[in-house]
């Protein structure tokens, strides 16, 4: 997240140097209001230029704000991936913008729908309805759980900022039941404002991934992405294993035992969304120096009563 004041062309382009997968330039609260039209002049000049080097957004005015129309009318191009819409409270909001964007994209000749929106739940209102804001349009790609330290979301929900984050574990929980529920297949977690803490950041971004987040919002530090793709790309070992898991599920369509452990056929539905989720990533299960046995197919209840598992066994089929 690009969060320069937009006055500077060649500080807007750096963003396109860092690994982050995208680049989000800033048109609200970071950009001073006497700034704002110089802002969106060079922000739209950088996404003509550099934007087709990575999907690129632009936070912009809220749906409520008559300056969204100045923004859009200024951002709206073939390179514009995404309007990233600030503090949305409810579907009615992203419908507006939906059709704001519409007419935008008539009018410079581009499919309709083929800009993207990113919503930021920054409220207790907009945490309380992502269900809805997200089944509001098919433009909404993206959801973010929007919780920091001390900004709008603390305010408005009432949270204190814990090291351990513990304090928004359910919004955050709920912000990935939501979206998937709606249909979203991309949540992604909020930013870390203690720039200075990166263990606290990495046990943050290691437990959003457990919750079932896929990428985090973040600043354009080094460390900071070099941080983030490390812990949300699928590691090279997991996708080697579930790639000969799910190519000898496939071959024996049966529960089969490897190395004394059971594998049940359900198994390999799993593995196989790992796999696809990697492949996003550059990340592809390795086909030599493969070395798992099956020792038997099928029987794994009979195998169960045989040997009088228990509740071990049962952990690890």
């Amino acid at each position: 997240m690009n969060l320069k004041e937009g006055d500077s062309l060649e500080e807007l382009k750096t963003a396109y140097l860092s690994a982050s997968d995208a680049v989000t330039h800033e048109l609200e609260d970071h950009c001073p209001d006497h700034l704002k039209a110089v802002a969106r002049k060079n922000i739209r000049q950088v996404i003509d230029e550099c934007g087709s080097l990575k999907p690129t957004f632009v936070r912009t005015a809220t749906a409520h704000d008559p300056a969204i129309l100045a923004d859009l009318e200024a951002i709206v191009c073939p390179n514009l991936y995404g309007v990233m819409l600030p503090k949305v409270e409810s579907a009615a909001e992203i419908e507006r913008v939906d059709y704001l964007l519409t007419l935008f994209e008539a009018r410079a000749g581009l499919e309709p729908g083929k800009i993207c929106i990113l919503p930021l739940p920054e409220s207790a209102s907009g945490h309380r309805f992502a269900y809805d804001i997200v089944k509001a349009s098919e433009r909404v790609e993206y959801m973010l759980s929007a919780t920091n330290t001390n900004g709008d979301p603390a305010r408005s929900i009432g949270y204190q900022w814990t090291r351990e984050c513990t304090e928004t574990l359910y919004i955050r929980q709920k912000i990935v039941l939501d979206t998937r529920a709606a249909g979203m297949q991309w949540p992604i977690c909020s930013n870390w404002n203690a720039m200075h803490d990166m263990d606290g950041l990495e046990q943050f971004l290691i437990q959003n991934r457990s919750f079932g987040y896929f990428g985090a919002l973040c600043t354009p530090e080094p460390k900071y992405i070099e941080l983030v793709n490390r812990v949300f790309t699928p590691p090279q070992e997991e996708i080697d294993f579930w790639g000969e898991i799910v190519a000898l599920q496939e071959q024996y369509d049966d529960d089969i035992k490897i190395d004394g452990k059971w594998y049940v056929r359900n198994k390999s539905k799993w593995g196989a969304l790992r796999i696809e989720l990697a492949a996003h990533f550059g990340v592809h299960p390795r086909t030599e120096g493969r070395t798992m046995q099956v020792e038997q197919v099928g029987g794994i209840v009979k195998a169960a009563e045989a040997e009088l598992i228990g509740d071990q066994g049962r952990a690890t089929v």
